[in-house]
């Protein structure tokens, strides 16, 4: 089946967000596609280098180019292609909220407001996990079922597999299991059929450092959602039962 609309030029569409972001967040004009794939990297997105210069190639005014001292193509937003990105930064394909350090009470005010739109199954990968994590999954609905999978914790395991045990009394459609191989955890997403939620730092720890919590739209991201759905699924299907 072929996909249409926004799915079909995701990697222009990435790709001048992350230049709209860059501008604004860190008043940085100028990326490389180098520059361009290493930011959404971080942020959890794969995206081919090809890909992206491909997609700028045809971003018709859009952006503009000059030459860094290496000789490499840099790209700089332009006012055609900020309006196009904005239809998407803070809508239902993309949104991205900053997340400050220091404050983790607003901040875990914040994730519960994306997380208390939730709806299905979600799936979590959350390398670590302690008692507050338990808080910020209270904000997802009760009508969700909840698949957790974690790695490690630095609390009393006899005490927070206690605090599981009646988390999940609670909300029996929750289920937390421990990976077979904790090294292999290293991203932080929140996943739903529609929805993918990155995050900066984990559930237990949001808010301690600068962050950004960045939500895509299936439409934006079906590719990426269906890799991250198999490999969850692969992992969830070895890991340990907690609680």
């Amino acid at each position: 089946m072929a996909l249409r609309g926004p799915c079909q030029n995701s990697p222009l569409l990435l790709s001048l967000a992350t230049l709209e972001i860059a501008a604004t967040e860190a008043g940085v004009d100028l990326l490389t596609t180098e520059h361009i794939v290493a930011c959404l990297e971080a942020a959890g997105v794969s995206v081919k280098n090809t890909s992206v210069a491909k997609a700028l190639a045809r971003a018709a005014g859009r952006v503009a180019t000059s030459k860094a001292e290496s000789g490499e193509t840099q790209y700089r937003l332009m006012t055609k292609g900020k309006s196009e990105v904005e239809d998407i930064l803070g809508g239902e394909l993309m949104s991205v909220v900053r997340v400050e350090g220091g404050r983790p009470r607003t901040a875990r005010l914040t994730l519960g407001e994306m997380l208390s739109g939730l709806t299905g199954s979600v799936r979590i990968c959350d390398p670590y996990y302690g008692a507050k994590t338990l808080n910020s999954l209270d904000y997802i609905p009760k009508t969700c079922s909840i698949e957790f999978l974690t790695a490690k914790t630095s609390e009393s395991v006899t005490r927070l597999h206690g605090a599981v045990a009646e988390f999940i009394k609670e909300r029996p459609k929750t289920e937390f299991r421990l990976a077979q191989k904790a090294n292999e955890l290293h991203d932080r997403y929140v996943l739903t059929p529609d929805t993918l939620l990155l995050l900066g730092h984990g559930l237990k720890d949001i808010g301690g450092k600068e962050s950004f919590i960045i939500r895509l739209g299936y439409e934006l991201v079906p590719d990426l959602i269906g890799e991250l759905n198999n490999a969850f699924a692969a992992r969830w299907a070895v890991a340990t039962r907690i609680g």
